[in-house]
Order: C-alpha cells, then structure tokens, then sequence
C-alpha cells in the first residue's frame, strides 16, 4: 500500500482521477493506522489490567504495584525490538512463564477460593506424569486460561504500533532493570538491616509477575533440607542409662515471655496450674534463647548446630535421631505450620519420628487427644508437642471461653489470656501423665518485644534484640510416680540457653554418647558455666552479659 503510494507522489500523476485515488488511499491507510493504535492500546490496557486484577487475589498494594511495573515495562521493552524473530523468541519465553503464574493464582482462586500456596506446589511437584495428564483433563479451564492468556500477551508486543522515538527505544529496558537492581538492593538491605531467614532470590521474584515461582523455590529447598537431614544422621555410639522413666514428654513452646508468667512473678495470675505443681519442677529462673525467631532457635534447641557454629551439616544430629538409636518410639504433633522458609528445618527433623502429625484446626488442646492416644502404647517413648503458644496476633491463640484477663489492654489482656491458655494446657497434660512414669520438659522457642508505642504492641524482635525478646521460660517436670531418686527438683539459678537444650534432652533420657564423659543430667547442669552467646535475624552474634 505504501510503495503504491509513493511511486504516485514520485511521478507527480496530475491526472484528478488518480488524484482522488491518491487521497482515498492515503486516507485508507491512515484510517488503519489509527484502528492498529487504538486495537494495541486496548490489547496492552487489557493485558495490564489482568496482571493487576489477578494479583489483588492474594497480595498486598504494594506487591501489586511492583509486580504491575516490572509487567509494563517488560511489555514497552518487547515492543521496542524491531527483530520480530528476537521479539518474539524473548516474548514467548517471558509471557509464558507470567501466563503460567496467573493461570495458577486463578486455578487456586476459583477452585479453592485461597491464593496459591506451598501446598498446590508440593502437589505439582510430587504429581506423575500420568496423574498430570488426568487433571488436565478435570481442570480444562485452567488450560483454556493460559493458553487464552499467552495469546492475548503474545498479540500486544505484535499487534502494537511502536509510537516510542527511536532514540527513546533504549529506555524501557534500561528502566526494567534499574528497577529489578532496586528491588535486590532493597531486599539486600533488609538482610542486612532486619533479616537473613528469607531468601533474597524469593524476595526479589515475589516483587515481579512471577510470584507463584517463589512458593516452588521454596519448596525444593524445604525438599532438599529434609534431604540433607536425613543424609547427614551420624552413625552414634551410645549407652542408655536407666531413668525410670517412660514417656519422655518435649513440649516446645512459641513466643512465651517469661516476664508475663507469674510463677516467675508476673503480677497477672497467668500460670496457677503450673505454680500447683511447683514441688514436682525443676524451674530454670533464666533461661536464654539463642536467637529472636523460631527457625533461628529451634534448629540450634534440637540439634549439635549452636550460635557459634551454625552448619546446616550439623542438623542430622538431632534429639529424635539419637532418641531413635536409642530404641525410643518418637512422636511429633504439630499446631505450626509444615513448610516454608521458617518451618523447612524444624519439619526436617520433625519428619525422623516414627509418627508426625500437623493440625491446623483449631487450638493448642487439639494436641490433647494425640498425646493421650500415644500414652496407650507400650514401650518408651519421646513425644514432642510443639504449641502455637503465644504467637502473634495473641487474641487468636485461645477460644473465647479461655478469655480470663478483661480489665486492662486489649493487647495485655489477649497475651495474658494466651500464656494462661498454654498453663491451662500443660495442666491437662499433668493430668494425663500423673497415674504414669513420666517426664516433660517445656522451653519457649524464644520470646517477644512488648513495646505499646508499636502497632503490634507484643511483636518478634529481629535486629539488635534486647534480653527481654530472649528470656524465655524452661522447666522439667516429674509425675509423682517417678522416683525420688530419678528426680531433680527446685530451682536453678545458673543462666542457660536452650542453645544446648539438644545436649540437655539427650542426658534427660538418659541418653550417653560413648564420646563424652558419661554424666547424669543434675551432674551436667551442675557444672554448666559458659559465655551465652546469641545472635539476631542478621546473624549477628551477642554475648548475653552485655545486652540490655
């Protein structure tokens, strides 16, 4: 159309005829011009609108926001190539994979009204082949969706016309990556500032239209962490002493601070059943966490890792493997979550018992009946409850009818009400365990800030904690059928971290290596004087004695 053009305007054809088809033509041609605009305008405003849509199904403003401009720059830089092979070898790659991502927020959304999460990739990733075939074939739409959406997003970098100068083509592609640098120094500065748990590679893709990449990523390393543990068990060689003892009860605790519990002497009586049983307890008055969040402390609580030597290696050798070597039958029930970046070590080990278990239901007590169908089998056993405790947001950690605490602050009351919750729960224990030889020994994970000028008044603390974040609550308790003899009892005054808890459960079961001086429990506690190393979210190392 154009070349007809302009060999008419070349040989200046005077004739009105071909002058009025010259003018038709040239008005034809602008006439589609403008029809291509507005069509790849609206293709670009469609696809853009989508990306928006989806993402407010389970993200934050500002996500959205950062995932919409990662998506419009990505577009404007396709656009300005002029090689359509280079166009759309770059666009079909990078389409596919966003396609893919809201194909999967929308499958997740409309089959199970949730955002995409951990669970739906677990799934992908442990379906076969054929079993993937199948649910195509029950989830079609889904397949419709992607495809529909590759096309539309294939049509806008083709059908557009580039209205952008040639020398400002340079520019989108420049400003996408200036904006993705942004986003990593961003996150690397939270590493550095706030915290190393999470991964800045997850950090910085959770910031893009590939969002539903980061719950994949995530499960591989959790895949791969459970791998190592396993793969890395130490072969032990061990003696077991008699304890007369037979059910090994660890109940680990969450965001319990010991300055709100007032057998530590609290002004709120947040922990009457706990006090009751004072004459069968060994209360540590100071106990220390080594690290402000629960995938810090737990790993370095029930393995050999500690705060000055943090190798993943060193996960293998846990207390429920030794307590397998031992001959101990081991149990796991769970009110945290399985997996993720705060869970993956935890349920590594967790996942070396004989039987595991997460319940997501309900509250802290649903734990209860697990524990008393575990106590009917015979042989010894180590059985781990491991509470949601007083994690924030507190008022949710306890029914309504558990709600004791209703004359001061709303914050104060619902993470008073929580600690008294989690004494309710350790006075049913009590109960199951009195009429049995049995043991149970409780630490908080770590603590928590309370600072009433911050929107979450009791919070987690994370960079440069002060002691109060740390100060955590630990005793062992001792049913009355268990022997004088087999008992230690009182208080114990001695600072200790639960940064050496593993080395403590091993000589509570009566577990010795054949490495180590053989000693018992009281004997070990007795001589325990050592620097109380901790470190923050930054991994940053403290010594106890001169924090605040």
């Amino acid at each position: 159309m154009l070349k007809i053009l302009l060999f008419i305007l070349k040989n200046r054809i005077k004739n009105p005829k071909f002058r009025h088809c010259k003018m038709s033509l040239i008005s034809e041609q602008i006439r589609y011009e403008n029809i291509k605009i507005v069509l790849s305008k609206m293709l670009f405003v469609i696809s853009v609108s989508i990306v928006v849509i989806v993402n407010f199904i389970g993200a934050r403003y500002n996500l959205v926001i950062n995932r919409t401009l990662v998506f419009v720059l990505l577009l404007l830089t396709l656009l300005c190539i002029n090689n359509k092979l280079l166009k759309n070898l770059l666009g079909f790659i990078a389409l596919t994979f966003i396609a893919v991502d809201l194909s999967l927020q929308l499958y997740a959304w409309n089959n199970f009204n949730t955002k995409f999460t951990y669970g739906f990739a677990l799934s992908v990733m442990n379906t076969t082949g054929g079993e993937a075939f199948s649910m195509l074939g029950v989830y079609w739409r889904s397949c419709i969706v992607f495809v529909g959406l590759l096309i539309l997003f294939m049509l806008t970098i083709n059908c557009g016309i580039n209205t952008i100068h040639s020398k400002y083509k340079r520019y989108p592609v420049i400003l996408l990556v200036l904006l993705l640098t942004g986003y990593t120094v961003q996150g690397i500065l939270h590493q550095l500032r706030k915290s190393n748990v999470d991964s800045l590679a997850q950090r910085v893709i959770n910031s893009t239209p590939l969002s539903t990449a980061t719950v994949f990523m995530q499960a591989i390393s959790d895949m791969s962490i459970a791998s190592d543990i396993n793969k890395n068990t130490p072969n032990y060689t061990i003696s077991v002493s008699d304890t007369g003892i037979d059910n090994y009860v660890l109940i680990i605790g969450e965001s319990e601070r010991r300055e709100n519990m007032s057998i530590y002497g609290y002004e709120r009586d947040t922990t009457p059943k706990l006090e009751a049983e004072r004459k069968n307890l060994l209360l540590f008055q100071h106990a220390i966490s080594p690290a402000p969040v629960t995938i810090m402390a737990l790993p370095l609580a029930l393995t050999a890792a500690s705060v000055q030597e943090t190798t993943p290696a060193k996960y293998g050798d846990n207390i429920i493997g030794i307590a397998n070597k031992a001959g101990y039958d081991t149990y796991w029930y769970s009110r945290q979550g399985k997996g993720g970046a705060y869970n993956n070590v935890i349920t590594g080990i967790a996942m070396k018992t004989k039987q595991h278990q997460w319940i997501d239901q309900g509250f802290d007590d649903a734990l209860l009946p697990e524990l008393e169908s575990t106590l009917t089998k015979s042989g010894k056993k180590l059985i781990v409850l491991h509470l949601y405790g007083s994690h924030e947001p507190a008022c949710s950690r306890f029914p309504e009818g558990a709600s004791v605490f209703k004359n001061g602050s709303t914050d104060d009351d619902c993470y008073d009400n929580s600690v008294r919750f989690t004494d309710d729960i350790m006075g049913k224990v009590f109960s199951q365990l009195s009429h049995t030889r049995s043991s149970v020994f409780y630490f908080s994970d770590h603590a928590l800030i309370r600072d009433p000028s911050r929107a979450v008044v009791y919070s987690h603390a994370g960079a440069n904690p002060p002691k109060e974040a740390l100060a955590i609550p630990a005793f062992i308790w001792y049913s009355p059928k268990v022997e004088i003899k087999n008992k230690w009892l009182g208080d114990y005054q001695t600072p200790w971290s639960t940064d050496d808890a593993n080395m403590l459960s091993e000589l509570w079961l009566g577990i010795h290596r054949a490495d180590r001086n053989t000693v018992s429990m009281q004997e070990w506690l007795q001589k325990y004087q050592k620097p109380i190393i901790v470190m923050d979210t930054t991994g940053k190392k403290f010594n106890w004695k001169n924090m605040h």
